[in-house]
């Protein structure tokens, strides 16, 4: 990735873990719904690009989750926050390694960074990063101790 401009690109969880792909992807969601999120899809892009356009790349996973009180805070600030919802956290293998990575841009701080928000409503999403990056904060330490 290119240098880092904003709070949401240079704050993005990453971690990698030492498991088969197969495994780390219901493992990484299990994490995720054991902090209250709920998974709206698993899409694997590396099948979808293989089918739709023949050709072949890395093998990747998009984790697309959902929790009920960013959705909620998000919908109270301004309705159209839920289209820069829900979370997705992509989990993908790279060349050159043996290990599968997971990263995570948070959504909320793009809508902060994208200035996607009311001014007079950025005390709210403020609070929303916050929130947010506790429940993430929860998610990634499991995702570490129990790989």
């Amino acid at each position: 990735m290119s240098q880092s401009t904003t709070p949401t690109a240079e704050e993005a969880l990453h971690t990698t873990l030492e498991m088969s792909f197969e495994d780390a992807v219901p493992f990484v969601q299990l994490e995720h719904e054991l902090a209250d999120f709920e998974t709206v899809k698993v899409t694997r892009l590396d099948q979808m690009i293989a089918g739709m356009l023949g050709e072949d790349v890395s093998r990747t996973a998009l984790l697309v989750v959902c929790h009920p009180t960013i959705a909620r805070d998000a919908l109270q600030i301004d309705q159209e926050l839920a289209g820069m919802l829900p979370c997705t956290t992509v989990v993908y293998e790279k060349a050159g390694d043996d290990l599968v990575h997971v990263h995570h841009f948070s959504a909320t701080k793009a809508i902060r960074d994208l200035g996607c928000c009311p001014k007079e409503r950025t005390e709210d999403v403020q609070e929303l990063i916050e929130f947010t990056g506790e429940r993430m904060t929860e998610v990634w330490e499991n995702i570490e101790t129990h790989s």
